[in-house]
């Protein structure tokens, strides 16, 4: 019985050895990386790359049983869908993402990716541990400035509105508040308002005007959405009388566009070029530093559904306007778009479901399509009517923004080898935050 328990007690001892041995050399081979610097992020081990589980409240998520749509009255300001139910609902939504994380499947994003990009004007790097929201540096950027405040307001907000947030994993990232990124740095992971098909590092998100966007004096997106709901479908005014909308085929049989040349010369300049002379033409070129000029041209978002088309043209990438346009139920006219945009896949240019015209690059077709959409009301009236099916009442919602941001999350979460650390540990065992809640930072700005 004695050698019986002396062999235990060496197997034990020996157990007990290889593991320190482990331990020692893993510390060896992590610490020669950061012999110099604090501690910043833990290589994730099979364990964390394995699904965790997920709880979700009785209240935030239908069970399996029981049958679940989204109606837009009732789920379209939900900031809080599970994720059953965002994905229930809009399923064309998270193209662009599921595109990014299947590129770096086999290639996993490092922190050693992250870093090698500087944050520089505009762009901010943060932290999302356990749902929370932490700045970890800011570029400020004296033109992009409300941008970078805005698109961290929706991500917030998306995070706080989620009651499983702390379920969510936790990332490290960049982003750039600048139209695009303009100087793409090998595997260094960022994520931007627009990108092209060949920009492999950059991981599409949600614009700033989902918040507001105040230099073209376009407010809150909710609001902004209230507004041209009450011109396509009525409101009740002060006492409580029901002021009707405005029917498709009572709008200005005009295609309208407000905008600056300087952004896009040879896009912009060909619509003008295509529309000079047209009856069917309100066409006008805005000068944004001449306050005379803004004060005759300038339209307010929502008036431009008073008319039946609606001009989009890309600008140094993407036009922030598009989204807005797409709310209307107007036909919204564009020519093929180089730069995506998240809701991009949603977009169908042809057949029964066509939610908007598609025209040449040159618009040299413009006048040809205009005239046979004011000879064919049916048609532009249904493409106007698919538009709001598809965009306003679904995929440009405030609930499908917030659905976004965690499938964002979620996904580049899957395709990140490391975690961050809130508390970088020195090697004297000092530790320091790498990061500023969101809701401090918010106040010292």
């Amino acid at each position: 019985m004695f050698a019986q328990r002396n062999n235990s007690s060496s197997v034990r001892f020996i157990v007990a050895g290889a593991l320190t041995s482990i331990f020692a050399l893993t510390f060896l081979l992590f610490g020669r990386e950061h012999s110099d610097v604090a501690l910043k992020y833990i290589i994730k081990t099979p364990s964390h790359c394995e699904p965790q589980p997920h709880f979700p409240s009785l209240l935030h998520t239908p069970l399996r049983n029981e049958s679940w749509e989204f109606i837009v009255e009732r789920d379209g300001n939900n900031h809080g869908l599970s994720e059953e139910q965002c994905r229930t609902a809009f399923p064309k939504l998270f193209v662009e993402i599921d595109k990014s994380a299947s590129l770096r499947t086999e290639n996993k994003v490092t922190f050693k990716d992250l870093d090698s990009r500087n944050v520089e004007d505009g762009m901010v790097r943060g932290i999302i541990d356990r749902g929370e929201l932490y700045i970890v540096d800011f570029a400020a950027m004296p033109v992009t400035a409300t941008r970078a405040h805005a698109t961290l307001n929706s991500l917030h907000r998306a995070l706080m509105a989620f009651p499983d947030r702390h379920m969510l994993p936790s990332i490290e990232f960049i982003f750039t508040t600048e139209d695009f990124d303009n100087e793409p740095t090998g595997l260094a992971p960022i994520w931007a308002y627009s990108k092209r098909d060949s920009d492999d590092s950059v991981w599409l998100m949600p614009d700033f005007g989902y918040w507001a966007w105040p230099e073209v004096q376009i407010g809150p997106y909710h609001e902004v959405r209230r507004r041209i709901a009450a011109i396509d479908d009525g409101e009740t005014d002060a006492q409580g009388a029901l002021v009707p909308g405005l029917r498709f085929q009572d709008k200005k049989k005009q295609l309208v566009w407000r905008g600056s040349l300087a952004t896009n010369p040879p896009v912009r300049g060909k619509l003008l070029k295509s529309s000079l002379g047209r009856s069917w033409a309100s066409v006008r070129v805005i000068d944004w530093d001449d306050e005379n000029d803004l004060r005759y041209n300038l339209l307010p978002i929502e008036d431009h559904c008073r008319y039946m088309f609606l001009a989009h043209t890309e600008g140094r990438s993407f036009s922030g306007r598009g989204k807005y346009l797409l709310n209307c139920r107007s036909v919204v006219i564009s020519h093929p778009l180089e730069w995506r945009e998240a809701h991009h896949a949603a977009l169908v240019s042809s057949g029964l479901d066509a939610n908007y015209v598609e025209v040449d690059r040159d618009f040299a077709d413009l006048p040809h399509k205009i005239d046979y959409l004011i000879d064919h009301p049916e048609v532009a009236e249904r493409i106007a009517n698919n538009a709001v099916r598809t965009f306003r009442d679904r995929y440009l919602t405030p609930a499908a923004e917030s659905c976004y941001w965690r499938h964002l999350v979620r996904q580049y979460a899957s395709v990140c080898d490391f975690e961050p650390v809130l508390f970088s540990t020195d090697r004297d065992g000092k530790k320091h935050p790498r990061g500023v809640p969101f809701e401090m930072w918010l106040l010292r700005r």
